[in-house]
Formats: C-alpha cells, sequence, structure tokens
C-alpha cells in the first residue's frame, strides 16, 4: 500500500529521453516534471490516463532511476508508455491521471525479465481501469504476451 500522498492529476511536457523503451518494444512519453512534483511519487510503475489533445489513452507510467539500465549518474525519470498511440508528441503537454499504484520500481537481471514485468504490468493496468469502468478494449496480444 502506497503511504505517500500521490497526485491524482498533473501535467508534463514531452521530452527527449535516452529512446530505450522504443529498442524493446515499449515506447515511452518522457516527461519534464518539476523536482516538488517527483518528490511526491513512491518510486514505482502505476496505471495512468493519458490526455493529449482532446483524446484519453491509457498507459503504463514509470517514475524512478531505471535500475536495469545502470546510468553512471542516476537520475530520477518520468515515462510513459501510452497504450494504442503511434505519434510523436516531443514538446507537447501532456495531462496524466494516476489510476492506481501496480509495484515498486526494481531492477531486472535481463531486459527479457523486463519486457515480461512490462507485460504484466500492462495487464494489471487494464484490469484496474476496467473495474473503474473506463477501458473500452484489451491490449492487443501476440505470441500470448500482452503488446502494445
Amino acid at each position: 500500500m502506497v503511504e505517500n500522498f500521490i497526485p491524482n492529476f498533473f501535467e508534463g511536457r514531452v521530452i527527449h529521453g535516452r529512446k530505450i523503451g522504443r529498442t524493446i518494444g515499449f515506447p515511452t512519453a518522457n516527461l519534464h516534471l518539476n523536482q516538488e512534483l517527483e518528490k511526491q511519487f513512491l518510486k514505482g510503475v502505476y496505471g495512468v490516463e493519458v490526455y493529449h489533445k482532446g483524446s484519453i489513452y491509457h498507459g503504463v507510467m514509470n517514475i524512478g532511476v531505471r535500475p536495469t539500465f545502470k546510468d553512471i549518474k542516476p537520475s530520477i525519470s518520468v515515462e510513459v508508455h501510452i497504450l494504442d498511440f503511434k505519434q510523436d508528441i516531443y514538446g507537447d503537454c501532456i495531462g496524466i491521471e494516476v489510476v492506481c499504484f501496480i509495484r515498486e520500481e526494481v531492477p531486472f537481471k535481463s531486459k527479457d525479465q523486463l519486457i515480461q514485468q512490462l507485460n504484466k504490468d500492462i495487464e494489471q493496468a487494464w484490469k484496474m481501469c476496467q473495474v473503474r469502468g473506463k477501458f473500452i478494449k484489451k491490449p492487443v496480444l501476440k505470441n500470448n504476451v500482452t503488446y502494445i
């Protein structure tokens, strides 16, 4: 259970990141947030709804230091994998509504383990949004794993 106060809604500008997510099949929108807002979140994975130019999408957000991809100088990143979304939104401002906390951020021994967990995270986010009655369609399954 998350003890910290978690903002229900916030906005951030999409910035260029390291582009690691796209290399493993999970492109992300990296967000620039002020440090005070970042401090309010427990490091981990969240189910979210994303608001962009009048449309609502669903996604999975990670806030943390990406421990699987060891950086020389780890820094906090906020990145959202938006489901069923293939647009270039660099520089755009997007709104994020936090639906649920899924898990704390943990390092994985391999990219394959991370990918397996990301698929589980997406499934969990989908279930939580379905409980809220907001998810319209289930993520597509390919090769017996959830993939968007």
